[in-house]
């Protein structure tokens, strides 16, 4: 073979593992990470700029929005930000602005606040939308992992694995604490409680349940959840909505008292 042949070999190569469906989702989770601390971090600077002027709002969330909307206590509208937070909370912040003892803000103060904050909720739209890019592309490349939890966890679940291929590879023993590295890295080590779940905890069926129960469902959601992988990625065949009968049957099983061990 000649050296231009193995170069075009490789090329191709390459271009169908850039290809891979899966691979826009790990970048859309990984991003969306990111979104969420750099949100998390603006949020509480905006905050703590915003009580300067309205120590009175304790609500992070409440002071983001006040300082996005208006800049300034003194420039809230009631109307506007009872569409934003409901009349009741709008009352209590109205009363609270009109007796505050906060510093006042001049033009300057209350553009530079304007912008940081607008910026943060700027952010939050754009988590709005990769969030949604992340529910049709789940539901498109991951058509029975969905079936069986939402489509962010399981986009999450393919992102920690590493990509799908590394995720049909596992056992479900792996896929039931992944995520959960630092806790089961120390069990092993100091024999601390081994981890019952990690990522799928996300999942209501987990999360919903009683904490004694929590292991056994966790066991047989993962169980399921390596064979849907499988499908994914290997045969593509529809077999979602057979596998969450057969886990709802199962968890209802084990809610009972029902399930063996």
């Amino acid at each position: 073979m000649k050296r231009n042949d193995y170069f075009e070999k490789t090329r191709a190569g390459l271009k169908k593992a850039f290809a891979q469906k899966d691979l826009p989702i790990i970048q859309a989770v990984r991003a969306l990470g990111d979104l969420e601390s750099a949100k998390a971090l603006l949020d509480e600077r905006t905050a703590e700029w915003m009580k300067l002027n309205f120590p009175e709002v304790e609500d992070t969330a409440l002071a983001c929005i006040i300082a996005s909307e208006f800049g300034d206590r003194e420039e809230i509208e009631f109307t506007r930000l009872t569409e934003l937070v409901g009349e009741e909370k709008a009352t209590q912040t109205m009363t609270a602005a009109q007796n505050s003892f906060g510093a006042e803000f001049d033009l300057r103060d209350k553009k530079a606040l304007l912008v940081l904050a607008r910026n943060g909720a700027a952010l939050g739209e754009t988590r709005k939308e990769l969030e949604e890019y992340l529910q049709k592309q789940s539901e498109t490349v991951l058509k029975n992992l969905t079936c069986l939890i939402d489509a962010l966890t399981a986009a999450r679940l393919v992102a920690r694995a590493g990509g799908l291929e590394r995720l049909a590879k596992m056992p479900a023993s792996t896929i039931q604490v992944l995520g959960a590295e630092r806790a089961l890295f120390k069990h092993l080590r100091k024999g601390t409680p081994s981890p019952k779940h990690g990522i799928i905890f996300q999942s209501t069926l987990i999360r919903n349940a009683q904490a004694t129960k929590r292991g056994k469902i966790a066991r047989a959601l993962a169980a399921k959840l390596a064979i849907a992988a499988k499908a994914d990625f290997y045969s593509k065949h529809a077999i979602g909505e057979k596998l969450k009968k057969d886990l709802d049957a199962r968890i209802k099983a084990i809610k009972k008292g029902d399930a063996p061990e």
